[in-house]
């Protein structure tokens, strides 16, 4: 009997709201509604779980439960094995912080576990509080997407609300599939449209990542279970024919994006010619010959006139083109970039072609006249494109987003090849990426030197490959063993280890929670929905 039966006879009105049930369901809903973006939430729904588990006693029930689960032992082993990696640990404030974040690999296992499982009717409205908070906060990114509340976005990553814009496209596009699989609400056009409407966000937010995956787990679905997909209602099929298309035309845009990143606009000067040469007003042109970089084929650093381009750079702009010590700032430099990817020389009679809304765009941070008429979508493919070709060129990844990622990765397979068997410990990975960084001499900027944004990298520089043998089994043999609703686990899996490729997933509260949240209640929390006793 628990604390609230005690003082609260089940006959008492009050207890019919206020019982240890609706405060667990209240604990799981709280977390569900901070999952998109609220640590806070997030913590105050665990404390209510736990506290809930607590004072509901029923500890000889409980410890039957554990006991008789194993697997809830096998899942613990992913908390466990951080614990163990203390052994050999020398920073231990690092340590402590990193084992706090990961309390919920402990908590959520044990109490989702030995706690009677959620019915049919309960796991839908917790579906529903999930899809509407996302929704909700769907409408407060695109007022500030619009520039409605007053706050200017300049960068698209801000569009997500006090978390990772990673997690936040990682939210939007479970939401996504769980709106199209479990239907949490009863009209079928409504989860149908929530589902697009979430997709069509991450393209809009450029949350490219939960676009990505998105995708890949709804083909890989479509592939493993198309047997079933077809005796679903027409909503379902219409919607897997839609991402099959979207899937199709993505290809294409791929390779016609690629053909646009490899072609070169006209030019009326050879580029060549670095002879002295003047502008139409008598300035001489000034050239970096053994500069390569390129804009649709032209050198950004050929032809350019520097104080006819000041002058009339300041006349258009507040923003200033040179810093207090004279040097170009990167306002500069993206002038260069753009003009140069126009064909035009950089001197008055170039920058007069420029039309007030292209100078506002370089000003937000446009480098290529593409952009300028081209969709998100296709600007961050063409960026990406970019940002390879410079990273090979130069060798320094600062500032580009998936070459960063390559030198992170290298720089993680580094420290685990000086660590093979145990890792560095729970404590020393911060450290440890610090030092390898200075071991290689590494060109990335010290603001960039993160650490490797692949749990799979971090896991082995962590623990060796001793410990991700331990961690593979504990993530991945349980949900082999699922025998309740295996496609939600399959879908939850493909989603969680896709993400694990391009982010230490599991290395922040946002990350974690949403883990070990919905793979403990897949797994230990929910009753076969085929069945009809579990409705």
């Amino acid at each position: 009997m628990g604390l609230l039966n005690i003082f609260l006879k089940p006959d008492h009105p009050i207890a019919m709201w206020l019982n240890h049930r609706h405060l667990y369901l209240l604990g799981l809903a709280t977390i569900l509604c901070g999952l998109g973006w609220s640590n806070i939430l997030m913590s105050i729904g665990q404390f209510i779980i736990i506290g809930n588990w607590i004072i509901e006693f029923d500890f000889k029930r409980k410890l039957a439960k554990l006991k008789t689960t194993p697997l809830i032992w096998i899942v613990l082993g992913l908390f466990l094995i951080h614990v163990v990696g203390l052994l050999w640990t020398s920073d231990f404030k690092y340590a402590s912080k990193d084992i706090t974040t990961k309390l919920p690999l402990l908590a959520f296992p044990i109490i989702i576990g030995s706690t009677k499982k959620l019915r049919l009717v309960e796991w839908k409205l917790l579906l529903g509080v999930y899809a509407i908070t996302l929704f909700i906060l769907t409408i407060a990114s695109l007022g500030k997407y619009f520039d409605l509340w007053g706050a200017e976005v300049h960068d698209k990553r801000e569009l997500s609300i006090y978390i990772s814009h990673i997690r936040y496209g990682l939210n939007l596009a479970f939401a996504a599939i769980l709106s199209l699989w479990y239907n949490p609400f009863s009209n079928k056009v409504f989860n149908l449209l929530l589902a697009i409407w979430f997709a069509i966000c991450l393209v809009l937010f450029q949350l490219f990542t939960g676009l990505i995956i998105l995708a890949v787990v709804i083909f890989i679905l479509s592939v493993i279970k198309r047997k079933s997909i077809f005796k679903k209602s027409r909503f379902i099929r219409l919607y897997f024919a839609f991402c099959i298309a979207v899937g199709v035309f993505l290809s294409y845009q791929v390779i016609e994006i690629y053909k646009a990143f490899n072609s070169t606009v006209t030019l009326n000067y050879d580029q060549e010619d670095m002879s002295p040469s003047q502008t139409i007003n008598g300035e001489v042109y000034g050239h970096e010959g053994s500069d390569q970089r390129l804009e649709n084929g032209v050198y950004t650093r050929r032809y350019i006139a520097r104080s006819e381009i000041q002058k009339e750079w300041e006349k258009a702009s507040s923003l200033p083109f040179k810093n207090e010590k004279g040097i170009d700032n990167p306002i500069a430099q993206r002038l260069y970039r753009y003009m140069s990817s126009k064909g035009l020389k950089k001197d008055s009679a170039g920058f007069s072609t420029l039309s007030k809304d292209e100078i506002t765009a370089i000003e937000n941070g446009m480098a290529n006249h593409y952009y300028f008429t081209h969709n998100n979508l296709q600007n961050r493919l063409h960026k990406i494109f970019y940002e390879i070709r410079e990273f090979r060129r130069t060798g320094n990844a600062s500032g580009y987003s998936i070459a960063m990622r390559l030198e992170y990765w290298k720089t993680g397979l580094s420290i685990f090849q000086r660590n093979l068997v145990f890792g560095v410990g729970t404590g020393d990975i911060k450290g440890a990426f610090k030092k390898e960084y200075e071991l290689q001499d590494s060109k990335l900027d010290p603001v960039y030197r993160n650490r490797a944004h692949n749990q799979y990298i971090t896991f082995l520089a962590c623990f060796g490959i001793v410990g991700l043998i331990i961690i593979l089994l504990s993530i991945y043999y349980p949900m082999f063993r699922l025998r309740a609703n295996p496609t939600l686990g399959m879908a939850f899996m493909l989603l969680v280890s896709l993400s694990f490729v391009t982010e230490d997933t599991l290395e922040t509260q946002a990350g974690i929670t949403l883990y070990a949240f919905f793979y403990c209640v897949i797994l230990f929390g929910l009753n076969d929905f085929r069945s009809k006793t579990s409705k």
